[in-house]
């Protein structure tokens, strides 16, 4: 990312990096900001304020108060923190952020913050560790602390009790950091005593524990791991970039993340999206929120279940959006056991734009402390990592606290470091809940089996709190020592809560008893959703073939509108089903076809030839609609045998020979699962296919056709080229220059024409590509197909096409013929023939390929060509400037801007539910500004995320491709393209595949959307908030 914003600021010859890209001030009158804009803002253009500054400009609920609890010079920029069980608070804080120190050059620190004299404000500042790398998640435990400094989660011990680490060891590492704004974060201890982490977006890792029982995570994620070092476990799969964690009584983590919702209730093992993911057999993990926040960059999650707060601000979620700069409250109802939340009005209202709450902890008071990332800046990708204007000194922790009329009460705050065994037992009841995982975490590191005997003599005495039974359970099991009685008197205890819990002891046990085993198969028939859900984890943990009727009937009697029963009941299902033996003894099981639809349904994910087999019989064996044979298919191709396959082709085209559709939708799937296996297409699979292409190949063309029929001919063509269907011919040849055919319908034919025969096409498709009268799209995609040959006669097409063609189609001649030495010849030649402009060359698509594909010599006649002139980023800059002007005075229509989103933008952005994923979704993209927005449609490669980077693939046969990666399905790729149409390319057939310096996002929107349209573009954006 530095090298390439200095890229964009130098003159550089095309030996270098190609054309003369530099920046000069733009003389164009800056308008005036108003302050809702500076909001909007990537770079904020107010001024710095100082803390008392900016305390002034919050804004709480009546009654609620904030105070300033440190600030720079003793820290910089604080990212996570956490208390200790001295009431201390541990603060990582980097001046690094966002790009990461040379390896043991990081000056960054871990800070133990403390209020010594009680008036609310920190006043002693001991650097626990020195010398970190971007340190971001913490946790205090009882001889130092454990947390995350690239490129490893490390334990810091303090032998000697000054506040000081001695000595440093690896737990877990190394950890992926090509991304620095997620990573290794939000440490939180739980009931299980593990620590559970976010892991951050982009970056792989691959890490194991002392038992050797590796993890491998990318992108966002969670997981824990055991303090000791010897075990991780991942616990989610996805979400993109998790950020903040909160329990609550019950034991149910949720979690913050940007992208996909803002909040969920996390459960084990389930999977969630990602950009370019695809949901799995059974589903994605169902959603707590229907809504969005202010915007996708959201930090730091708390539940709040304390005292100080009076009652109606308790039980509720409070978050960080670090671009809104606002505290988020979120109340939670329950429809079964599954949450759904309530959007309350915002809690802390920032007038500040510098304010960036990064992190949300409550105290041991019951304060609510905010770690503020005060900066200009927040974007990680938004602007450039190395902007000179990124803050990298001032940090604020904020302190909110309720002084008004309203019940509350104000906790004392206790060094539990030096309580009793009896203080900490007594402890067990306190009114907050992170306190009272503190003093159990205490209990068990510390006082160990000095502990087990007072705990249970605790949990017998009469009327004992239920709180304090739920944590004296957990500490027991930690230490390996509940006695049966006990768990069984919390097992039947009158407290739901104190029941779930009870039952949650057996996941976190080595084996499962038959006795317990039968009292958990038991537990899914509960009135309580909430025992039922757990019952159905704990059977996830321990599979056994017995688990699976009992799940199916939970399954098939669960309220619809209990999402998180259903889905982790399935999970279940899924998991027992995997298990080794188990799918042998399901299939001579006899089930009725309610059972044995959903054991479909949950099998479509295992990656099993057995379980295929299971899913074949079914198939086979029972009537099933289309839609309902298609959902399977794709898994069947990918494990199922040859036999199985040729098998459901003939009971396919049986039992559907009037649906011609249907078998054609069919059809794909069954090849995309084969495609998927690496295996080669069978014979009868191959007939059905070129049967099927035939078929709607030869079809009368008409005048207007229908979108179905527009779909299969596609899809025809592109069988027709995949099988060398030399009998295709004719018909392709027809559809090809037939202008009243659709045009995604004619570049099918045209591309399975050259995969046939390259010499015997290349004249017909040329006529069509020098056909001033056809549609310009239709060129311009006409340049890919012509280019699957490289023969002399397609380089003359190509430079012929320069002439008096719209830049867009001279820009994609130009990246195509940039792609070979003989290709740049031909630019080289129109260049000097004057055909084309010289500033198509600072055109990405054509300036990447030309710095990768250009010997010297031609390197040499391109910079004479272009010497003294090229000034790309300074023009740009003067229309961005312009358009902003522009904007101003325009007239714009919303819904007109909302035609113009659909026609450019839908196939890859999403909002409100409506349009593709390829690229991030834009609900709330209003916040960004029209500042922002306008330099990222003229821009679009000025600041890129790694997610949003797209690849040059090189396939062994010379063909050229660049697309935006989205998943791995078996052996197959899959990418996005320009269009927003995914493409699959399998692994054998590519030589070659390298990340570019540049974006997916077409960054010709500034020649190819007329100006009025790009100002109702704006303003339709600037209104989705």
């Amino acid at each position: 990312m530095k090298d390439f914003f200095t890229l964009r600021r130098k003159s550089m010859t095309l030996g270098t990096g190609l054309l003369l890209l530099y920046a000069q001030s733009c003389h164009v009158p800056q308008k005036k900001t108003t302050q809702k804009e500076v909001f909007a803002d990537h770079v904020r253009t107010t001024e710095f304020r100082t803390p008392e500054q900016e305390r002034r400009g919050f804004t709480l609920p009546p009654g609620f108060e904030i105070t300033l609890f440190a600030s720079e010079p003793q820290i910089t920029k604080p990212i996570n923190m956490e208390f200790d069980d001295r009431g201390r608070l541990w603060v990582t804080h980097s001046s690094e952020y966002p790009m990461a120190a040379a390896p043991e050059k990081g000056n960054d620190k871990i800070t133990i913050l403390e209020d010594t004299n009680g008036d609310g404000k920190a006043d002693k500042f001991t650097d626990f560790q020195d010398g970190l790398n971007i340190p971001i998640g913490i946790m205090p435990v009882a001889d130092g602390a454990i947390a995350y400094s690239i490129p490893n989660v490390y334990h810091f011990t303090d032998t000697d009790s000054d506040g000081k680490a001695d000595k440093r060891k690896v737990l877990y590492g190394e950890f992926g950091y090509k991304d620095t704004h997620g990573m290794v974060s939000n440490f939180m201890r739980g009931f299980d005593g593990w620590m559970h982490s976010c892991h951050g977006f982009t970056n792989t890792s691959k890490i194991a524990g002392t038992d050797g029982d590796s993890v491998t995570m990318t992108s966002g994620n969670t997981f824990r791991f055991r303090t000791d070092g010897r075990r991780v476990e991942q616990t989610t799969f996805g979400r993109v970039n998790p950020f903040g964690y909160a329990f609550d009584e019950r034991g149910f983590l949720y979690s913050v993340d940007c992208h996909s919702k803002p909040i969920y209730q996390l459960i084990k093992g389930a999977d969630y999206p990602h950009f370019g993911k695809k949901p799995t057999g059974i589903g994605f993990g169902p959603e707590m929120m229907s809504y969005e926040l202010g915007s996708t960059a959201l930090s730091g999650l708390v539940y709040y279940v304390g005292e100080q707060f009076p009652a109606e601000y308790r039980n509720s979620f409070y978050n960080g959006d670090v671009v809104t700069c606002k505290i988020n409250r979120n109340t939670v109802t329950f429809k079964g056991s599954t949450p759904v939340s309530k959007k309350e009005a915002d809690f802390l209202v920032s007038d500040d734009p510098w304010f960036r709450p990064v992190d949300v902890k409550v105290g041991p008071d019951g304060a609510l402390y905010i770690a503020d990332f005060y900066n200009r800046i927040i974007g990680h990708y938004e602007v450039a990592l190395n902007h000179p204007k990124r803050d990298r000194t001032s940090g604020r922790i904020w302190k909110v606290t309720y002084k008004g009329n309203q019940p509350h009460r104000d906790m004392p705050v206790k060094d539990w470091s030096k309580a009793t065994m009896d203080e900490l037992i007594a402890g067990l009841q306190h009114p907050q809940l992170n306190v009272r995982l503190k003093i159990a975490d205490r209990l068990v590191d510390v006082w160990k089996e000095k502990a087990i005997a007072p705990v249970i003599q605790m949990m017998a005495l009469p009327g004992i709190d239920n709180r304090a039974f739920v944590h004296g359970l957990w500490v027991l099991q930690r230490l390996g020592n509940v006695p049966e009685s006990l768990h069984n008197q919390a097992l039947n205890h009158s407290d739901p809560t104190v029941k779930v819990h009870a039952f949650r002891l057996f996941s976190e046990a080595a084996t499962l008893s038959d006795a317990h085993r039968t009292m958990v198969l038991g537990a899914l028939s509960n009135k309580d959703p909430f025992i039922q859900r757990i019952a159905a984890e704990i059977l996830t943990r321990f599979p056994k073939v017995l688990n699976i009727k009992p799940l199916m009937d939970l399954y098939q009697q669960a309220n619809e509108d209990d999402s998180h029963l259903k889905y982790t009941t399935l999970l279940a299902i899924r998991t027992n089903l995997a298990a080794k033996g188990v799918i042998q003894e399901v299939a001579v099981t006899k089930w009725n076809d309610g059972q044995r639809g959903l054991l479909v349904k949950a099998a479509r994910d295992i990656p099993s030839t057995d379980v295929a087999t299971f899913v074949w019989d079914y198939l086979m064996t029972h009537d099933l609609t289309v839609e309902e044979l298609d959902k399977n298919l794709e898994y069947l191709g990918r494990y199922g045998s040859a036999t199985q396959l040729n098998e459901m082709i003939l009971q396919v085209q049986k039992r559907f020979a009037t649906d011609l559709d249907g078998q054609f939708m069919m059809y794909n799937s069954l090849r995309r699962g084969v495609a998927q296996s690496g295996l080669k297409v069978t014979t009868p699979l191959q007939e059905w296919g070129t049967t099927m292409a035939m078929h709607y190949l030869e079809l009368p063309i008409t005048e207007k056709e229908l979108g179905a029929l527009t779909t299969r001919r596609v899809q025809a063509a592109e069988i027709a080229g995949e099988y060398k269907m030399a009998s295709s011919l004719p018909f392709l040849q027809k559809i090809a220059v037939t202008k009243s055919v659709d045009t995604k319908v004619r570049v099918a034919a045209a591309n399975a024409l050259m995969s046939l025969s390259p010499q015997e096409n290349v004249n017909l498709l040329g006529e069509v590509f020098l056909d001033r009268s056809e549609p310009i799209a239709l060129r311009e995609r006409w340049v890919s197909a012509l280019t699957r040959a490289t023969s002399p006669e397609v380089l003359a097409l190509l430079e012929k096409g320069f002439i008096g063609s719209a830049r867009s189609l001279q820009v994609s001649i130009a990246a195509a013929l940039a792609n070979s030495e003989a290709g740049i010849d031909r630019l080289i030649k129109a260049l000097k023939e004057e055909n084309i402009n010289a500033d198509i060359l600072a055109e990405v698509a054509v300036k990447e390929r030309l710095v990768a594909k250009a010997k010297l010599t031609q390197q040499e006649q391109l910079n004479q060509l272009t010497a003294g002139g090229l000034n790309e980023f300074e023009e740009r800059q003067k229309l961005i400037q312009s358009r902003l002007l522009g904007f101003e005075s325009a007239k714009v229509s919303p819904e007109a801007g909302r035609a113009i989103f659909t026609q450019n933008c839908s196939t890859c952005h999403q909002i409100k539910g409506t349009g593709g994923l390829i690229g991030p979704q834009l609900d709330g993209i209003g916040n960004w500004g029209q500042k922002a927005l306008t330099e990222k449609i003229l821009d679009p490669n000025r600041n890129i995320s790694e997610a949003f980077r797209s690849y040059n693939i090189t396939l062994n046969n010379g063909q050229s491709m660049t697309g935006l990666y989205r998943r791995t399905e078996g052996q197959m790729m899959v990418f996005a393209n320009p269009s927003g149409q995914e493409f699959s390319v399998a692994k054998n057939d590519m030589k070659e595949y390298k990340a570019s310096k540049y974006t997916l996002m077409p960054d010709q929107f500034r020649s190819v959307i007329p100006e009025k349209d790009f100002y109702a573009l704006l303003g339709f954006l600037l209104k989705t908030k």
